[in-house]
């Protein structure tokens, strides 16, 4: 049951305050199909991003089965987007480098079901929308009503309280919006479904309840309903959501091949971090009878390789965050956490930094250049690995720090 009591959002621009709800007072039942109409700008789909904890309300009360999300932390606020809700959001936002049942999945990862017990229910419930011999593609092998299909699947594959659609019949034919809409429809009449559209006729034909918003305010309840006593419900999909490392590997492993090319090159120019450890271990060993003007070129080389090694995998993991803004941003919607986006770029770090050591051992083998025990190459990687993670520590916080509900809106 999904109570909004009051609620106010303001924002800020420039020295000016804008209220973009003015005090929405809506009491949703536990099971209907409610579509919210309105003009642009009216508040809509600020309603929408505040239901599903995407933006924060100013002031007010939403609470979900009789628990208040008023003094929510950020972590309750990920366990609730995980558990709770199930987005279906505009520019069919699925990752793009991921298949279509790892799409659907991730959202089980996150609340730690075992692998066979997420596969079948992924599969069962994109078997649900008509999504059946399709699991393995990618989303742009795919249509845009498979995409919302499977956007569907994801968002109900974790069994959510409340089902949140924004414009889902945008750009869509007519044969497909049907289609669309009698699965939502289906689905409303065990479940809150909540969708944003413009389109008055679909609304009419299929909502069970219209909203129109004008102005910040609603102006007309097709159907009102209001809650005489709440009672609250034992809340039994509380689980905080993580991510392991097995998983990041996975997401960030996925992306560095989709773009190959470039990863291979930033491999190749960071291997000389490693070659200008191994320089400087050898040359300090006292296994060489270099003279020292030798050895101060050899050192000044070193040192240089290993700043190359560092500003090639910072920028490259600066540039894989600036072209991952909407991958964060449908992370950060699905429950995971910010520490678990720092996770992600860190273990792409690290895929980079493995690389990147392999080619740097190729090079030196094949050469032949130097000549250290097995327990010296120990060190080497063991202080190579370090360095890398050095390297992509700055970006990684830049991309758990980013503002992921402007990247969903802008995305």
């Amino acid at each position: 049951m999904l109570i909004l009591k009051n609620i106010v959002k303001e924002y800020t621009a420039g020295n000016t305050r804008i209220k973009a709800l003015k005090g929405i007072n809506i009491d949703f039942r536990e099971n209907e199909l409610v579509s919210i109409l309105g003009p642009p700008n009216c508040g809509k789909t600020t309603m929408l991003n505040i239901i599903c904890g995407l933006d924060i309300y100013t002031s007010g009360n939403l609470s979900i089965n009789g628990k208040s999300t008023k003094e929510f932390s950020n972590g309750e606020w990920d366990a609730f987007r995980n558990n709770s809700i199930g987005l279906m959001l505009q520019s069919y936002k699925l990752i793009s480098h991921e298949t279509v049942l790892a799409n659907v999945e991730l959202t089980l990862k996150l609340s730690g079901e075992a692998k066979f017990e997420r596969r079948e229910r992924a599969i069962t419930v994109l078997k649900k929308v008509g999504i059946c011999n399709k699991f393995n593609k990618k989303p742009n092998k795919m249509s845009y009503g498979e995409i919302k299909r499977v956007t569907i699947a994801r968002a109900l594959v974790n069994n959510p309280d409340v089902l949140i659609a924004d414009e889902p019949t945008e750009t869509l034919d007519l044969e497909t919006s049907i289609k669309i809409m009698e699965i939502l429809k289906e689905i409303s009449t065990d479940k809150l479904v909540i969708m944003v559209t413009d389109d008055l006729e679909i609304a009419q034909k299929y909502s069970t309840r219209i909203i129109k918003l004008f102005d910040g305010n609603v102006i007309y309840d097709s159907n009102p309903y209001h809650v005489v006593v709440e009672k609250p419900t034992r809340n039994k999909k509380g689980k905080k959501t993580s991510m392991t490392l097995l998983t990041a590997l996975s997401l960030s492993l996925n992306s560095l091949i989709s773009k190959k090319g470039k990863t291979f090159i930033t491999s190749f120019i960071a291997s000389s971090g490693i070659i200008g450890i191994a320089l400087i271990l050898l040359l300090s060993s006292g296994a060489t009878t270099f003279s020292m003007k030798i050895r101060c070129k050899f050192i000044v080389f070193a040192l240089i390789s290993l700043v190359v090694s560092l500003i090639s995998i910072s920028t490259s993991i600066y540039i894989s965050v600036l072209g991952r803004t909407k991958e964060i941003g449908v992370l950060r919607s699905i429950g995971v956490s910010r520490k678990d986006i720092f996770l992600v770029f860190n273990a792409e770090t690290l895929i980079i930094g493995f690389v990147s050591d392999v080619i740097g051992f190729c090079i030196i083998y094949g050469l032949g250049i130097f000549k250290l025990p097995a327990t010296s190459w120990m060190v080497i990687v063991i202080i190579s690995m370090v360095v890398h993670l050095m390297a992509g520590f700055i970006p990684s916080i830049i991309a758990a720090k980013k503002d992921y509900f402007l990247e969903l809106k802008n995305s």
